[in-house]
């Protein structure tokens, strides 16, 4: 194997002559991004909600920083920073998670309108229904998801959550009706949100208000308490100007 080209003076994204043509690394400033790599756990950047009192969010070990969610009925943190995602802009979201025993537990994670007791009526996210292991993709606006028929593998499920592992969800929306979803970083299913005139449809959730957030809501029957272990969370999105 060839050794790799090296760069040392770095990687700019930006023409000579600009504000950052001489900046070392690709330019910050492209897309506004909001990226949680829980080397801390900072609560008041957090909205939780808690319907019950033995519920608990903080750092639990592991590397890169890891945080967990344990609790009983619901257990639900979403993240306070929120915006729009308007159907021209190009946006990103990624997030690595894992439970204990998959099949337990209610698990969500992605942006939304509100994570209060894990049913938003806006959104882009993964959800996991409790007694399952399957990871659906949803895409809602005003408590009305996408039709499965604009999935082109004919179905909303993307993935099977594992216990005890890691998996790596994603997505990315190009800015023109396309969705492109991921799990462990391979491409499983594209999504169109436009209709045959070329309009966005209205489940697509735009001019809505929207936050990255994750939450766990235990099995109304045995066992009544879970985890979610979340190594990491990013949505990114282009600028409007």
């Amino acid at each position: 194997m060839a050794s790799p080209t090296r760069f040392p003076a770095g990687v700019s994204t930006q023409p000579i002559g600009s504000t950052l043509g001489q900046y070392p690394v690709p330019d910050p400033a492209d897309v506004a991004q909001d990226f949680c790599e829980f080397d801390q756990y900072v609560a008041a950047d957090w909205t939780v909600t808690n319907t019950t009192s033995h519920a608990t969010i903080g750092l639990t070990a592991g590397a890169g920083g890891l945080i967990s969610i344990a609790g009983g009925a619901s257990s639900v943190p979403v993240n306070a920073v929120s915006s729009t995602y308007p159907p021209t802009a190009k946006a990103w979201y990624y997030v690595g998670l894992k439970a204990t025993t998959a099949i337990n537990d209610q698990i969500q994670a992605g942006v939304t309108s509100s994570n209060a007791a894990l049913t938003p009526t806006d959104g882009i996210y993964f959800n996991k229904a409790a007694g399952s292991t399957a990871i659906t993709f949803v895409v809602r606006k005003s408590s009305t998801s996408l039709a499965a028929t604009a999935y082109s593998t004919g179905t909303t499920t993307v993935a099977t959550l594992a216990d005890a592992t890691f998996v790596r969800l994603g997505w990315y929306y190009d800015g023109q009706g396309n969705i492109d979803v991921f799990v462990n970083d391979a491409k499983v299913c594209s999504v169109n949100v436009t209709t045959a005139a070329g309009l966005v449809v209205a489940t697509f959730p735009q001019a809505v208000n929207l936050g990255q957030g994750f939450g766990l809501k235990a099995a109304a029957t045995a066992p009544t308490t879970g985890d979610l272990i979340v190594d990491f969370s990013m949505i990114s999105q282009t600028r409007s100007y």
